[in-house]
């Protein structure tokens, strides 16, 4: 049997992975309006707490005053969300070396929140972000190598670079981009057990695809020992998430007797879930199977 294995393009739409940080406050302290602005938060008087952190940061240059009203302006905490007052909080609050608001400040430079996109700017705070292990900057670090948004073109070592840092902190997207750069050699030498563990580790995050290719490199036996049982399994945790290849895979593994015992009624259903999901072949192989 052949295991479809079918993924999608490598790496389609990865952007759209990329998760906005939290706009997680912090503890301030120093200047007077930083820690007035701090005990106004703690009471719930939040339009006190961002008219303070705004003295805060933009008189007194205090870095979690920044950071703080970067998260308030985002959020829209004790007023109007505002995108622009965030992205100049953060910016402050980076230069001044606070990792959180680099976090955030180059979150927002590669998406356009809050102005235009920049993606060279974004380097510089995402890499003090993630060499502070916020794995979130690591990731869109990863990506914005790997699409060749700076430099002349695809970057596949710094991306993988990135990547490792990524994982297991964006367990999800970053251990599988990882995974698929192990997987093919991008960037550096192929790892076939590595590329099992990174896909392991996204499966158990909850991504589809990282189950599906968790499944393909157990019934492979691609850098870890075949485990037929397991591929099953994995195949069919990802055709619960609505993994079209998936279904099928478990579909093929069900009707055949692989990895446990020939299940017609299984096979059929799973057939029929992959044609649902728009593979043709899962409709006649559906019909194939009598009851």
């Amino acid at each position: 049997m052949k295991v479809l294995a079918l993924t999608a393009t490598l790496f389609a739409g990865l952007a759209a992975f990329a998760l906005a940080p939290a706009t997680a406050q912090v503890e301030a302290g120093g200047d007077s309006n930083a820690m007035a602005g701090q005990a106004a938060y703690n009471a719930g008087d939040f339009a006190t707490a961002r008219a303070k952190y705004e003295v805060g940061c933009f008189t007194e240059n205090n870095s979690a005053a920044c950071t703080n009203l970067g998260a308030m302006a985002t959020k829209g905490e004790g007023g109007a969300a505002d995108l622009t007052t965030a992205r100049r909080a953060y910016k402050i609050g980076c230069t001044k070396g606070q990792a959180e608001a680099c976090e955030n400040y180059g979150s927002m430079l590669i998406n356009g929140r809050g102005g235009a996109k920049d993606y060279a700017g974004a380097i510089t705070p995402l890499s003090t972000a993630c060499d502070a292990s916020f794995a979130t900057s690591c990731y869109d670090l990863g990506a914005t190598y790997y699409f060749g948004r700076v430099g002349s073109g695809p970057d596949y070592a710094k991306a993988r670079e990135y990547f490792t840092k990524a994982c297991p902190g964006q367990a999800a997207d970053g251990c599988y981009a990882l995974a698929i750069l192990q997987r093919d050699g991008g960037g550096g030498p192929v790892d076939a057990a590595g590329a099992a563990k990174s896909f392991k580790l996204s499966c158990e995050a909850g991504k589809s695809d990282g189950c599906l290719d968790y499944g393909v490199a157990q019934y492979n036996g691609a850098g870890i020992p075949q485990d037929l049982a397991g591929a099953r399994s994995s195949f069919a945790q990802a055709c619960n998430t609505g993994n079209a290849g998936a279904c099928m895979n478990a579909g093929m593994m069900a009707r055949d007797g692989q990895g446990g015992a020939a299940d017609p009624a299984a096979a059929k259903r799973l057939f029929g879930l992959g044609c649902k999901l728009g593979i043709q072949d899962g409709c006649t192989m559906a019909a194939q199977i009598g009851g």
